[in-house]
């Protein structure tokens, strides 16, 4: 039985708009080992910690008519060369250079028709350096309870650990009957918390920034206070699908000190 999306990862899909992408990214740069770090090495470092993260093969279906909340299912056509890809800077690659190519990678929505994420290798950088962007929708971590790909492609030792066996094959999709089917007996079985789950998902707002924190938070206050007026100021603007990055370099004894 496909597993279904709580009222909370669910609210992530339903605020994803053009304007209001909820994925959250990531940025790493690496000085690479000796012999470099291309493409294939990647690959098979990703194809290699899968295990770890089962939902990174899974996609995300809707059930007919929106009777219930969508669930998880087995991507029968998973092809992780669409999900790790490649980018280059012109040599040497400067951190604006990099900032401003984070910026149109990170601005992209992810396909809601695959595996919610994506992992890029920047190569080209200055002093031979190479950089990771990672790309995850909410909905598929939310940076509290889940791990992220990220996460699991760091070792803390030089010495790699004994990888699992990769043992996975994917499940046939259940038609759209069948998703119906279950969801009716879901609701005809538990009335009461189907409500509650609609009630989750589409109206508490509040409950949801709670849960997650400031950086999600920040953007589910907004949509709470859509219908509130604003006052006039040049903040106040029609959101664009674009977006910046920027970056700094801090010494960790300074943030520990913060």
């Amino acid at each position: 039985m496909p597993s279904r999306l709580t009222a909370l990862d669910a609210s992530f899909l339903f605020l994803d708009r053009e304007t209001t992408p909820m994925h959250a990214g990531g940025l790493a740069i690496f000085t690479p080992p000796e012999g470099g770090l291309d493409l294939d090495q990647l690959i098979r470092l990703v194809r290699q910690r899968l295990p770890f993260v089962p939902r990174y093969r899974q996609r995300v279906r809707n059930i007919p008519f929106g009777v219930a909340r969508p669930v998880w299912v087995d991507d029968e056509d998973f092809d992780i060369t669409y999900h790790v890809r490649r980018s280059a800077l012109p040599k040497p690659g400067t951190r604006e250079q990099l900032d401003e190519l984070v910026a149109r990678i990170i601005s992209r929505r992810l396909d809601r028709d695959r595996p919610l994420w994506e992992l890029y290798l920047i190569e080209g950088l200055q002093d031979g350096q190479v950089a990771i962007v990672s790309k995850t929708h909410e909905a598929l971590v939310d940076g509290v309870s889940a791990v992220d790909i990220a996460q699991v492609l760091l070792d803390e030792t030089p010495e790699v650990p004994a990888s699992p066996g990769d043992t996975w094959q994917a499940r046939r999709e259940p038609s759209g009957v069948e998703l119906l089917t279950e969801a009716v007996a879901e609701i005809a079985a538990r009335p009461g918390a189907a409500i509650d789950a609609l009630r989750q998902a589409g109206s508490d707002a509040t409950s949801i920034a709670q849960r997650v924190g400031g950086k999600v938070g920040s953007a589910l206050s907004t949509v709470a206070a859509v219908a509130r007026p604003t006052p006039a100021s040049p903040l106040n603007v029609e959101i664009g699908a674009q977006r910046r990055f920027a970056s700094i370099d801090m010494p960790l004894a300074d943030v520990k000190q913060v």
